[in-house]
């Protein structure tokens, strides 16, 4: 009986290190207070073939990333985008975890009806 717990404690704990590298939490997350235009009305998710998507202060490459969302997570925007840099930008929020990210992503990173 001990030997049978021993055996599923040591699998438990090489399940909790083999995390995919593709999926550990990013470095560097920036506070910025981002406030987007209009109301957060509409709902959506980052593509899942996406591993991390920027979020960003402004809409435009040159803005500075405040952190990323992971491919799969859900995004709630305002209606009102901007075309900038030959990308469509949206402002939401989105979470990383427990941590709460507002401000602007690339639209085609996003899933669309």
């Amino acid at each position: 009986m001990r030997k049978a717990i021993a055996i599923a404690f040591a699998a438990a704990a090489l399940s909790l290190t083999s995390v995919p590298a593709a999926h550990a939490a990013p470095a560097g997350v920036i506070s910025a207070a981002v406030t987007c235009p209009g109301p957060l009305s509409n709902y959506t998710h980052v593509l899942s073939s996406v591993d991390w998507l920027k979020v960003r202060t402004g809409p435009s490459t040159s803005n500075t990333a405040i952190g990323q969302l992971p491919g799969g997570a859900a995004f709630y925007f305002s209606p009102s985008g901007v075309q900038s840099g030959g990308h469509y930008w949206v402002c939401g929020y989105g979470y990383n975890g427990s941590t709460k990210l507002t401000g602007w992503v690339a639209g085609e990173y996003l899933l669309w009806p």
